[in-house]
């Protein structure tokens, strides 16, 4: 058996980005091991965020970046200024290299290629078993545990999305500005859909198709539903793929207890990292995982910070908004309109973010179709209780 301070689970976002924050610590000194059967060398999935002004750790290797983007809803379009933030593009084998090769510096850091078939919190520690090896580490980050996504008290949808990187043969893409959600695009069932475009060049971009719902499509109705949309809005007849992308991400209220047993802490999508209500992970893993290091670092234990009414209050607003999508309260088009619309969109960023204060988050709320809000919450209160 061999035995490691830490042991990462899981070698995607969240762990390597534990990794990394751990090995700009005095945790560099700990013996760490990180583990998956993936070698992550593969530009499997794009990341898109917003960050205010300022320098992070990840700023050397973002792909595009912008100060404003173009949003197209029911009856509404424009090009919102972002203010104090700025949208970022960033490619998932530029972060695995990155953090990487930040990490292969420190011979204190170990990864194996293994497939975990079980993990079990014993009072030595965290205890791993893989086909070959067997692994005891003091903590164990674990971030492979998936969700149910079927409990019946819970609101369960599914952000899935399948992107083309194309290229054209006329200039046809504006470099300056993505366009960050077009819903113009046929609302279909329950949940929502919409495209997004991120400019490499006049004549290069990703085109991306994203659905809200309870279902995947079939693989036909992704490739005719980005046809559609590059002939139809972009006018665009003739263009390559150059790279696709396809991805599933859960939108759900499921509880994700972060600590299940004294020496095993859940991280990303199982430790609850991606917000409810919209699948965006990138940001809230840089936040919570550099919490745990701070909490490693000071008090010697990966403690989450523990459930504020303000944090009860936001969750509960997630819930909200997913049995809207889900149960087809109002059309998801048009919360979204509404949203962007009626907000400041750095407003809005903050809130989606969690920054807001009940004053903010009451102002913005109001912008939504209310009738249908009410019964969501209702309906997600009774769920809980």
């Amino acid at each position: 058996m061999q035995k490691y301070d830490f042991i990462i689970a899981g070698g995607g976002l969240a762990g390597l980005s534990l990794a990394y924050y751990m090995n700009q610590t005095i945790l560099r000194e700990k013996s760490i091991l990180i583990i998956d059967q993936d070698t992550k060398t593969k530009n499997d999935r794009t990341w898109c965020f917003w960050e205010k002004d300022g320098a992070t750790p990840f700023d050397s290797i973002v792909h595009r970046q912008w100060k404003n983007v173009f949003f197209h809803g029911t009856n509404y379009s424009d090009k919102l200024d972002l203010g104090p933030y700025t949208y970022k593009w960033l490619k998932g084998v530029d972060f695995y290299n990155f953090v990487k090769t930040n990490l292969l510096t420190n011979p204190n850091i170990v990864f194996v290629q293994e497939r975990i078939e079980r993990l079990i919190d014993t009072p030595a520690g965290g205890f791993i078993i893989t086909p070959d090896n067997q692994y005891l580490g003091e903590y164990v980050f674990d971030s492979i545990k998936p969700l149910k996504l079927d409990l019946a008290d819970c609101h369960n949808l599914l952000q899935h999305f399948k992107g083309w990187e194309i290229t054209t043969d006329k200039p046809v893409f504006d470099i300056h500005c993505p366009t960050m959600m077009d819903y113009r695009v046929a609302q279909k069932g329950t949940g929502v859909r919409f495209m997004y475009i991120l400019p490499e060049s006049p004549t290069r971009a990703m085109v991306e198709y994203t659905v809200f719902s309870d279902k995947l499509l079939s693989p036909d109705e992704y490739d005719a539903e980005l046809h559609q949309y590059i002939k139809d809005f972009l006018k665009i007849e003739n263009f390559t793929i150059e790279h696709e992308e396809f991805g599933v991400i859960p939108m759900t209220d499921e509880p994700t207890p972060q600590h299940p047993g004294e020496h095993i802490i859940r991280i990303g999508t199982a430790g609850g990292y991606v917000k409810a209500s919209t699948g965006y992970a990138f940001q809230r893993t840089q936040r919570f995982t550099q919490e745990l290091v701070r909490n490693l670092v000071t008090l010697g234990k990966p403690l989450h910070a523990p459930p504020t009414l303000r944090t009860r209050f936001k969750a509960l607003m997630d819930s909200t908004l997913l049995n809207v999508l889900l149960y087809n309260r109002a059309s998801g088009k048009d919360v979204f309109t509404a949203l962007y619309k009626k907000n400041p969109t750095p407003l809005l960023f903050s809130f989606l973010d969690e920054d807001t204060s009940f004053a903010e988050d009451f102002r913005i709320m109001n912008t939504v179709p209310l009738v249908a809000f009410i019964i969501g919450m209702l309906d997600a209160i009774r769920k809980r209780l």
